[in-house]
């Protein structure tokens, strides 16, 4: 613990030192808060669209299999849009959580280090000149994958397995159920096992990723 020597009244210190840092904190909080519900927007518009399309799948008999490939297409590319916005909801998090760590914390106390090594200022002014996003995107598709995604994968799978074992006939052996996975000129084999990989990729990646990365407080 830091001795009194080591530290400042913030009445000793002139306005200008903690006014600019509060205003810029205010409007990153906004900024992240915008952020943040975006990122909702995209995971419900993910949940509507697969509980639309398996509503109408399983309640019209006729209705093909594609519908619900068509339907993992859809889920991917919102987790596309998600993870982008994630990664900038990522950036503006650790700016936020740096003030109020190294400064915040220290106004609610009444007092600043005098004296510090500047890291933490440092590392603020580098994120606003540099250009790139600390979270790589194949880093924010994972964390988003284990938040959001990691259910919504497996039972579009298991609804379309289901699908392909009943339609367009009953699928009694591992040949039918691959005929029955046809799509247009494309092997069912080949459909079946390229929707089965992806989705163990994906549940791998969501699980391997989030674990070696440093963002240990994102939601």
């Amino acid at each position: 613990m830091a001795d009194d020597s080591d530290v400042l009244d913030l009445e000793s210190l002139p306005e200008s030192y903690y006014g600019f840092v509060y205003h810029y904190y205010r409007a990153e909080v906004y900024r992240e808060t915008n952020w943040r519900n975006r990122l909702d927007t995209t995971t419900n518009w993910s949940i509507v669209v697969t509980a639309a399309m398996l509503s109408f799948v399983f309640t019209n008999p006729s209705a093909p299999h594609s519908i619900i490939l068509v339907n993992y297409v859809f889920v991917w590319f919102f987790l596309y849009i998600e993870s982008r916005r994630y990664r900038y909801y990522s950036l503006l998090r650790e700016r936020t959580r740096i003030i109020e760590k190294q400064l915040l914390s220290q106004i609610f106390l009444g007092k600043v280090k005098k004296r510090d090594d500047g890291q933490w200022r440092e590392k603020l002014a580098a994120s606003f000149r540099s250009l790139k996003v600390p979270m790589s995107r194949l880093e924010s598709v994972a964390w988003r994958l284990r938040r959001n995604y990691l259910i919504i994968f497996p039972m579009v799978f298991l609804s379309w397995l289901a699908k392909i074992q009943n339609h367009p006939v009953p699928a009694q052996t591992s040949g039918r159920l691959f005929l029955n996975a046809r799509v247009w000129l494309i092997p069912g084999e080949i459909v079946f096992y390229f929707f089965l990989v992806s989705v163990v990729l994906a549940l791998v990646l969501s699980f391997y990723l989030p674990i070696r990365s440093r963002h240990s407080d994102l939601p």
